[in-house]
């Protein structure tokens, strides 16, 4: 369940206005794939090159986001600030966003974008990563709701498996 501060729908809309390439990641994903539980935040994968990180930081600036690392939350939000770490995490009004540029157990952005699921929120076309993607992620992140996750989503893979006995 999404937490009611985080307007996803919205932020999917200013993404695809400013035509922003990125896979979405994290608890998000994990609720697109039947498993329900609560997320504050939306975790995005960005496609790395310059012009897209460029619209990204457009989208970001609309949103009024602010850098939530202390003594960072002034930085300018830009194309050229952006691949400079591997995780930014942004307040905006319309919710938190983590940008992740080099998630662990993530394949290359160009494979992970070519086997994500493409489903449509309101006329807008959102990439999530695909189920093994998001395991093989969640795997590598290995905290407990990682974990947790990891059981959810394979839970009807194990039940078969144990009903075929």
């Amino acid at each position: 369940m999404l937490d009611p501060a985080l307007d996803a729908e919205r932020i999917f809309q200013i993404l695809a206005e400013h035509r922003v390439d990125y896979v979405v990641v994290g608890g998000v994903a994990v609720q697109v794939h039947g498993h329900v539980r609560m997320t504050n935040d939306l975790d995005l994968i960005p496609a790395p090159n310059r012009t897209n990180l460029g619209r990204l930081a457009a989208a970001l600036r609309q949103l009024n986001a602010r850098v939530l690392k202390p003594g960072s939350e002034n930085l300018e939000i830009d194309a050229a600030m952006l691949p400079r770490a591997t995780l930014w995490q942004f307040s905006t009004e319309l919710g938190d966003i983590d940008l992740l540029h080099d998630a662990p157990g993530a394949a290359a952005f160009e494979e992970l974008r070519s086997r994500s699921l493409v489903i449509a929120l309101g006329g807008t076309e959102i990439p999530i990563a695909g189920r093994d993607d998001l395991i093989r992620m969640k795997r590598a992140a290995g905290r407990p709701i990682d974990l947790e996750d990891i059981a959810a989503l394979t839970e009807a893979e194990h039940r078969g498996a144990s009903d075929r006995r």
